[in-house]
């Protein structure tokens, strides 16, 4: 994999079989803070509550802890991850960003794990969405982050739609780069309330989704 750069200094990967870049050729970091951390509201939250459907290189986490961290709160965040980048793709481009929480989750990279710290509680299972479900347990926020409709359509599907309305409590946002009209429709069919939220970085919108209160 090639380790890239992106426009605010961050670094990124292109993957080699869907051909795409982890993160937009703008900012990795800059994506995170501004669609995911606070297109969500998760930034406000003083004990937020995440899901991740794409793990990655771990950015949007990263971003999201260190926010925490100088806040004060508390993070507790799970994620699903269908196919862990190599140990040295993570290292190349999360170590940079946060050399203490890269220590922390490469003795248990490449498979299922839980860390849990005085900061934060991160749970990632390494699996298709297709094939994970919610156990019951309800999040406040969710990243959705895999990789295009288009390299990846079988994530981008409403049975997979209908497993994030279920796992989000009421009046909890979910948040997407793509505003695909099929995207836009397939949330809306399973029971969000969706709407475009200004882009950043040559992208016009992007997407949020509410599941009613």
């Amino acid at each position: 994999m090639e380790v890239r750069p992106t426009g605010d200094g961050s670094l990124s990967l292109r993957h080699p079989v869907h051909g795409e870049g982890y993160h937009p050729a703008a900012g990795a970091v800059g994506q995170a803070e501004r669609l995911y951390l606070r297109g969500s509201g998760a930034h406000a939250d003083a004990r937020p509550r995440i899901f991740e459907l794409g793990f990655g290189l771990g950015v949007n986490f990263a971003v999201t802890l260190r926010h925490a961290r100088r806040r004060g709160a508390f993070l507790d965040y799970r994620a699903v991850e269908a196919q862990p980048v190599p140990l040295e793709g993570l290292e190349a481009v999360l170590r940079p960003l946060d050399p203490e929480l890269f220590a922390r989750i490469a003795p248990h990279w490449g498979g299922s794990f839980a860390v849990a710290t005085r900061e934060f509680r991160l749970r990632l299972e390494v699996l298709r969405v297709q094939d994970w479900s919610p156990a019951g347990e309800r999040i406040r926020y969710v990243y959705f982050d895999p990789f295009s409709p288009r390299a990846d359509p079988e994530v981008w599907t409403p049975p997979v739609y209908r497993k994030m309305f279920d796992l989000l409590e009421p009046g909890g946002t979910l948040v997407t780069y793509s505003v695909a009209g099929r995207v836009r429709r397939g949330l809306a069919d399973v029971g969000f309330g969706v709407e475009r939220i200004p882009g950043w970085g040559g992208k016009r919108h992007w997407l949020r989704a509410r599941r009613p209160a």
